[in-house]
């Protein structure tokens, strides 16, 4: 029997970082500017998290025995230390993480695609929350309940 995990997305479904892509949008900025802007700032002093997600988190993580608790995101790992020291700080800490590989330009629902079915082969999905339809309307054509975090 495979062990159960719960799936969460980290940008405007634990961390709010809407306001970024608002300062993007008004910037006019694209394509690698853009990026570079969104990490520069992705993990900053701004950057906190959401707290209904973070209740629903803190309850199940400490509540449901035996729940892993994995977090899949398009964010690029040349982040991923720092978003997870971000993380820490918001007293949300994960037991595993996939990310975006460098260089990976593919659209995140494709992203994250590679990542539920690597997830699938050693875990049961108990649900994928993210605040992304396309992502929601991939993990639900692969048989994984999708809560859409808006």
């Amino acid at each position: 029997m495979k062990a159960k995990c719960i799936i969460l997305d980290i940008d405007s479904t634990i961390l709010d970082s809407d306001f970024i892509l608002r300062e993007i949008h008004s910037l006019g900025l694209k394509g690698d500017e853009k990026w570079d802007y969104f990490y520069q700032h992705c993990n900053g002093d701004r950057v906190k998290a959401i707290e209904s997600t973070k209740e629903f988190y803190t309850t199940i993580r400490y509540n449901i025995n035996d729940l892993c608790c994995i977090i899949s995101t398009a964010r690029n790992e040349k982040c991923s230390k720092a978003t997870l020291k971000k993380l820490a700080e918001e007293k949300i800490v994960f037991d595993r993480s996939y990310w975006r590989k460098q260089h990976d330009l593919r659209p995140a629902c494709e992203v994250k695609k590679d990542h539920l079915i690597e997830i699938m082969k050693e875990f049961d999905i108990v649900a994928f929350i993210d605040d992304d339809l396309a992502n929601c309307e991939m993990a639900k054509s692969l048989g994984v309940l999708a809560l859409r975090e808006i």
